[in-house]
C-alpha cells in the first residue's frame, strides 16, 4: 500500500466554457494513476421517459429540445426512425432540403466550437471577450460563419433553432427558390473564410499527445458524397453494422460517479466525431477540403484529440462546398418542387405503423441514435437515445490517463502548472455539448 505522501489527487470541480456540468477527478499513487472519472452532473431530464405515450408526428419537436445547439440533428434523427418503422423514403427534394438543414447546423456550431472555445486557448486567453477584443478578424470571421448556418437553419426550419417547418414525411412548406439562392450566394462570397479558419488552427499543434490509437466509429454516408446521413455504423476496426442493431455493439452502463451513461464496444472506449468521420471517410472530401486534409498530420495517422478541432474546420470547408452543390440541384429541379401544385403537397401524412427501428444522423459531435417502439395507434411505447457526448466519455477519461500519466515521471511545477491548461485544452477538442458558458476551468492539486 502506498503512503500517503505517494498520492495524490487532480480535481477539476467544474469543466466551463462547455454545455452543462462536469468535472474531473484523477486519482494517483507513485507514479501511476490509478483512477480517472469524468463527472457529468447536469441534472437528468428523462426526455425518453417524457416521448413515452405521444404521437409519433410530436416526437420530432419534443426531442427537438434535448438541445438547442444540435436541436436540427435531433428533429432529424428522430424522423430518420419514424419513418424507418413506417418503411417510408422521402423524396429527392425533401431528402436534400434536410441535407442542407444539417449542413447549416454543422457549419454554425462547428465554427462556435473553433472560435468561441477552442482557438481563444491556443491564442493565451482565458475567456472570448478578451479575445474578440484583441482578434477581431477571428471573431469576425466566426459571426459570418455562424450566421450563415442560422440563416440556413432559419430559410428552411423556420427558426435557428428548434425548428417547426420539418416533420414526418415532409415540410410544413418549402422554402422560396430565391430565398436558397441568396445563401449559395453568401456560400460563394465567405468560402475563403473557412480556408483561413483551417490555416489558423494548422498553426498550432498539439500540447499534449496519448499513446494508444482511438478506436473510431461513424455513419456511413448514404450517396457518394461526403455526408451525415447513414444506416449502417463503421469502424476504423473492420466493424460494421446496422444501427437498428445498435445495442448489438455499443454498449452504454450507469457509473456510480457520474449522471451519464459510459458507452463502450467489447470493453473498450471509441471516438466519435469530425476526426472519426475523416479517419473513415475522407476520402470522400472534395476540392480545398480534401487539399487541406490531405496536407494535415491526420491523413498520415496523427490521431491526436486535439486535431479535431482541425477536423471540424475542414467540415465547415466540405459543408460550404456541399451546400453550394444542394443548392444547384434544387435550382435545376425547380420546375418539379417549386410550382404551386407542388408546394401543395409539401408533406406525406404517415399511417401508424406498429414496429420499432432506429434513426441515425451524424451531429457535430459524432453520431446520434434516435431508437423507438411505436404501437399500432403510432404512439410511442419505448424510446432510447445515445448521444455523442455520451459515447465519448470514456474515451476522454482515457486520453486524460495517458497525459497525467506521461507528466507523473517528470513532474515539475511548471509542468504541473502547463497541465491545467493542456487538460482544459484536451477536454474541450471533443467539443462537448456546450451553449453559453464561458468561464474558464477552476483546476486543484493537492
Amino acid at each position: 500500500m502506498a503512503d500517503e505522501e505517494s498520492r495524490k489527487k487532480i480535481e477539476i470541480s467544474e469543466i466551463c466554457r462547455v454545455e452543462g456540468h462536469s468535472a474531473v477527478h484523477v486519482e494517483i499513487e507513485g507514479d501511476k494513476v490509478t483512477q480517472v472519472k469524468l463527472d457529468v452532473f447536469e441534472g437528468t431530464r428523462f426526455f425518453e421517459r417524457l416521448i413515452v405515450g405521444h404521437h409519433q408526428d410530436e416526437i420530432p419537436h419534443i426531442t427537438s429540445r434535448v438541445c438547442a445547439i444540435c436541436s436540427t440533428g435531433h428533429v432529424i434523427a428522430a424522423i430518420r426512425a419514424v419513418e424507418r418503422i413506417a418503411g417510408f423514403t422521402p423524396n429527392a427534394t425533401v431528402s436534400l432540403l434536410r441535407e442542407l438543414m444539417h449542413l447549416g447546423m454543422i457549419i454554425e456550431s462547428n465554427a462556435t466550437h473553433i472560435y468561441a472555445l477552442a482557438l481563444p486557448d491556443f491564442l493565451g486567453f482565458d475567456n472570448v471577450h478578451k479575445f474578440a477584443s484583441e482578434h477581431t478578424e477571428e471573431f469576425k470571421a466566426w459571426t459570418s460563419l455562424r450566421n450563415i448556418g442560422a440563416l440556413i437553419q432559419t430559410t428552411i426550419g423556420g427558426r435557428p433553432f428548434h425548428p417547426v417547418n420539418l416533420h414526418v414525411g415532409g415540410f410544413s412548406s418549402f422554402p422560396k427558390l430565391e430565398s436558397l439562392l441568396q445563401i449559395k450566394s453568401l456560400l460563394q462570397e465567405n468560402l475563403q473564410l473557412t480556408i483561413r479558419t483551417c490555416e489558423v488552427l494548422m498553426r498550432f499543434p498539439p500540447r499534449v499527445r496519448r499513446t494508444s490509437e482511438p478506436i473510431f466509429f461513424a455513419l456511413i454516408p448514404e450517396g457518394d458524397h461526403y455526408g451525415y446521413f447513414g444506416t449502417k455504423i463503421r469502424a476504423t476496426s473492420g466493424f460494421e453494422c446496422d444501427v437498428n442493431d445498435y445495442k448489438s455493439y455499443l454498449k452504454e452502463e450507469a457509473v456510480s460517479h457520474s449522471h451519464a451513461k459510459r458507452s463502450s464496444v467489447n470493453g473498450q472506449p471509441i471516438m466519435v466525431g469530425s476526426m472519426a468521420r475523416l479517419a473513415l471517410f475522407g476520402s470522400l472530401l472534395t476540392g480545398e477540403a480534401k487539399s487541406i486534409y490531405g496536407s494535415s498530420a491526420m491523413s498520415l495517422g496523427d490521431n491526436n484529440t486535439i486535431w479535431n478541432n482541425l477536423a471540424q474546420a475542414i467540415e465547415i470547408v466540405e459543408a460550404f462546398h456541399r451546400a453550394v452543390s444542394i443548392v444547384a440541384e434544387l435550382e435545376r429541379t425547380a420546375d418539379v418542387w417549386n410550382t404551386f401544385d407542388a408546394r401543395q403537397h409539401t408533406r406525406v401524412k404517415l399511417d401508424a405503423t406498429a414496429g420499432s427501428g432506429c434513426g441515425t444522423v451524424e451531429c457535430p459531435r459524432g453520431t446520434l441514435y434516435h431508437y423507438y417502439e411505436i404501437d399500432n395507434k403510432g404512439k410511442v411505447s419505448k424510446a432510447d437515445m445515445v448521444t455523442p457526448s455520451a459515447q465519448n466519455t470514456y474515451r476522454i477519461e482515457r486520453d486524460i490517463q495517458e497525459v497525467v500519466s506521461q507528466l507523473l515521471p517528470s513532474e515539475t511545477d511548471e509542468s504541473a502548472t502547463n497541465l491545467r491548461a493542456n487538460l482544459e485544452t484536451l477536454v474541450r477538442a471533443y467539443d462537448p455539448c456546450n451553449t453559453c458558458a464561458t468561464h474558464m476551468v477552476s483546476l486543484r492539486i493537492t
